[in-house]
């Protein structure tokens, strides 16, 4: 076998000392080497797929919460104004037509935190809602943001009021109009409990007080639902007012209590009721509507709970007459605000949930405006719900709108953010026809955190919780 040595002889004889350093010395010698070695002349892994190629399966983008951020400056005017939209505009919101001196309130803009909200789009817009109907229902806050939409699209794209052309409160609670070059429609739908209601009326011998149905769909949205594809909700102050509440006939709470011999309930567990009845009829309609040729799936915003700003008297002269927003944590939302955006942001979260279950093709949102609507007290009509309320000299007494947006103002922001909403949701759609997914997505923006663990029950004719 030559001059080779069997493995185990020469493991039986001991190495000499110096032999065992020179050879531990010239092995980390090696190694070093031999590493170089492979990182220079190895086969090399293959590159990793381009940005577009990436499975869909990877975590999505981070979401953009719209609902916390600040106000800040800017030198572009609005879209429109109270001429070129003045027919849209209900007289009490248009601030410019009715004398309002100061402009400062046009030039602000809404700065999220962390991300970046693109002004709105009008072209965008109705691209996204091509052949489609938008419609928001509810009070005549949903009103307002309808308008501001409305207004916002013809700034450059035209439109022809097809429904509620009189002039009066009564005709412009029911109104609509379309959009020829797009083939998309937008309607508003006069609701202010979302469920079936009577509501109070000034009229000698009327109602003093509203009367809510809540085993009762309201059919004068309710029952157009299959037309709909983007139904936005947005009530509130309504349930501010001396009320009585019904279910099956029977009297299940009430606030204000305009009845003797009832208990006290409040509003909060109500106007979550209303918001959850609401938000389940168009996901119950949505699962049992015959499937078209193509179906399409809805999405369903909820525009969360928009604060007054009344300070003092109501018909005091500087009710609400500041001339800036409030700056970051100088005006935080009240108990009842946050109590009524808590409420509204649990429910959409458990209606997304329910959708889910169901299979219903219905995505759900919640368009979180209640920070940035409590910082902006210098954008009310105050005074100027009347036109030029100071013509004859000043008065120490004078009415004010101190809950409704001047138009324009800053709820064309809640429609920029309604464009990024409706975006998302059409990009999810076509994600989910190319995957035929069924499954509906919970979405939800911004803080409080939402916890689904409060619920709310009548016993004994009182709302618990």
């Amino acid at each position: 076998m030559g001059a080779s040595t069997p493995r185990h002889h020469l493991s039986s004889q001991p190495l000499p000392l110096l032999t065992k350093r020179i050879f531990t010395y010239a092995l980390y010698a090696l190694l070093p080497l031999a590493v170089l070695h492979y990182l220079l002349f190895s086969p090399r892994p293959p590159a990793p797929p381009p940005l577009a190629a990436v499975s869909s399966t990877a975590a999505p983008a981070p979401r953009c919460d719209y609902s916390e951020g600040e106000w800040v400056r800017t030198t572009a005017g609005p879209r429109y104004n109270g001429t070129s939209c003045g027919a849209t505009i209900k007289e009490g919101q248009n601030c410019m037509a009715h004398g309002r001196p100061d402009t400062g309130y046009l030039y602000w803009r809404w700065r999220p935190r962390g991300c970046a909200l693109p002004p709105f789009a009008p072209g965008e817009f109705l691209e996204l809602v091509r052949g489609r109907h938008v419609a928001f229902v509810g009070d005549s806050l949903a009103r307002n943001q309808c308008e501001s939409l409305v207004c916002l699209l013809t700034s450059e794209f035209p439109a022809e009021l097809v429904r509620g052309g009189g002039g009066g409160d009564e005709e412009r609670k029911f109104r609509r109009w379309v959009f020829p070059t797009h083939n998309a429609t937008v309607s508003v739908y006069w609701s202010p409990f979302l469920v079936n209601g009577t509501e109070k009326s000034s009229a000698q011998g009327g109602l003093d007080h509203n009367r809510l149905y809540f085993d009762q769909p309201d059919e004068r949205w309710a029952g157009e639902l299959d037309g709909i594809d983007v139904v936005v909700l947005s009530v509130g102050h309504w349930f501010l007012h001396p009320a009585m509440y019904y279910e099956r006939g029977e009297v299940i709470g009430c606030h204000h209590c305009p009845e003797p011999n009832r208990t006290e309930t409040g509003f909060f567990g109500v106007f979550r009721l209303a918001v959850r009845n609401a938000l389940g009829e168009v996901i119950a309609r949505a699962a049992r509507s015959p499937p078209r040729p193509r179906p399409r799936r809805k999405l369903a915003v909820v525009t969360t709970f928009s604060p007054a700003h009344f300070e003092g008297d109501w018909d005091s002269r500087d009710a609400c007459a500041r001339s800036e927003p409030y700056a970051p944590g100088e005006k935080a939302p009240a108990y009842m605000d946050r109590e009524m955006w808590r409420a509204e942001g649990e429910e959409v979260a458990a209606a997304a949930a329910g959708a889910r279950v169901r299979g219903a093709r219905v995505d759900v949102e919640a368009l979180q405006v209640t920070v940035m609507a409590s910082l902006r007290a210098d954008a009310h009509p105050g005074p100027y719900m009347n036109a030029f309320p100071f013509a004859g000299g000043e008065r120490e007494r004078v009415p004010n709108d101190c809950v409704h947006w001047c138009l324009p103002g800053p709820i064309d922001t809640w429609n920029e953010i309604l464009l990024q909403l409706v975006k998302r949701w059409r990009d999810a759609s076509s994600s989910k026809r190319a995957e035929g997914a069924a499954a509906a997505t919970v979405i939800v923006l911004g803080a409080p955190t939402f916890r689904l663990k409060r619920t709310f029950s009548f016993t004994n004719n009182r709302l618990t919780k």
